[in-house]
């Protein structure tokens, strides 16, 4: 193999991992904008619950009080994930 075809080889080799690194990158977007996404709806849910608990007392406030932040666990834990792949 000639100098010229062993840099051609080494080219298309390039282009390749060039071209699935791209690919890899806008999935990886896509999958990062829907779990945004969730993790914002999830957030909302959580505001919600936590103006719920504001208004109610004893033992059901407290209900309220744990569900919203076993949410907030699941969203801090899904913040971390995106960080992670970022």
């Amino acid at each position: 193999m000639t100098a010229n075809e062993e840099l051609k080889k080494l080219l298309d080799q390039l282009a390749t991992q060039r071209d699935e690194l791209i690919v890899k990158a806008h999935l990886a977007r896509l999958e990062a904008q829907d779990e945004w996404a969730q993790l914002e709806k999830k957030l909302e849910q959580v505001r919600e619950k936590a103006a719920e608990a504001a208004v109610i007392t004893g033992d059901s406030g407290r209900e309220v009080l744990a569900a919203a932040k076993l949410v907030g666990e699941e969203i801090a834990r899904g913040y971390e994930r995106l960080r992670k792949t970022l």
